[in-house]
């Protein structure tokens, strides 16, 4: 018994989706199909591929090897349809998106969705760092983040630098301040952000560097919330200063041992960048 694109086909599917549902209806089969399909790969396999939990379908070691394999057969199959009906424009399909701020990813999504209306989108926000394991993990398709530290396997397109600010609620005795220092800081209560935040990553970094010591901090799990502790006359943090933090208030001031900027990019795979979906994203960068 020969393996078949339809079982390849299922089998990514479910790898994708974690789960034989949402894998029939990204293919637009039934379910019985998908479950079925995915029996004989693996009844000619000899081995189990999935493990059943509570949180969806688990790759065994056995499907982890063999998804190394089907993941490169069905992206050269997407790839040989898309060259063979030589379509212009997306009618369908799913874009997953992860990035470390929504800015400016939400702005990019906004322009693909103008012209890809009958694209699904997906979002999610993730640290520096997880953004590229998300990608490596096939878990997303596109990312916006900073500059990965790694960047075997992935396609790497710089969109601009940013530079890191303190960012200060009024009525705070920085507010008018032009520039600071880092160990002017030292006494304040600094908000910091989820552990594996890139702001953070580098101010501690800095700070370490320097051998300055925060006495009093509030840490948060995200940076959207820290923003608004700092709305809140909670604190004081670093971080880059989106529109939304200037818009409710907040001042943004240069940190001198900050001012070195850092590239942001959109990245992906290196193996999906000629898929149109992907690549039809990054024509929707500046």
């Amino acid at each position: 018994m020969k393996v078949n694109q339809h079982q390849i086909m299922a089998f990514n599917a479910a790898c994708r989706h974690k789960g034989f549902s949402r894998a029939a209806k990204a293919l637009g089969v039934t379910q019985s199909s998908v479950t079925q399909n995915v029996a004989k790969l693996e009844a000619i396999i000899g081995a189990k591929l999935f493990e059943r939990r509570r949180s969806g379908l688990v790759l065994t070691p056995a499907g982890m090897k063999i998804h190394a394999v089907t993941e490169e057969i069905g992206l050269l199959h997407s790839l040989l349809e898309e060259r063979m009906s030589e379509y212009t424009r997306l009618d369908s399909g799913l874009l997953r998106v992860v990035a470390a701020s929504t800015d400016p990813a939400m702005i990019y999504m906004r322009r693909f969705s103008e012209l890809h209306p009958g694209v699904d989108l997906a979002f999610d926000r993730a640290s520096w760092r997880r953004c590229a394991d998300t990608l490596r993990d096939r878990d997303a398709d596109v990312a916006i983040m900073p500059e990965p530290e790694d960047k075997a396997g992935l396609y790497v397109w710089p969109i601009g630098r940013r530079a890191h600010t303190l960012l200060v609620h009024p009525g705070h005795r920085f507010y008018n301040r032009e520039s600071i220092h880092l160990h002017e800081l030292a006494d304040e209560r600094i908000i910091k952000s989820s552990t594996r935040s890139f702001a953070r990553w580098r101010l501690e970094e800095r700070a370490a560097e320097l051998g300055v010591v925060f006495s009093r901090v509030m840490a948060v799990g995200s940076t959207d919330a820290a923003i608004e502790a700092a709305v809140h006359r909670l604190g004081i943090m670093v971080t880059y200063a989106t529109e939304a933090a200037l818009l409710a208030g907040l001042h943004s001031i240069p940190i001198v041992e900050l001012a070195d900027t850092y590239q942001m990019v959109a990245a992906c795979n290196s193996d999906v960048r000629d898929l149109s979906i992907v690549r039809s994203f990054f024509e929707c960068i500046d």
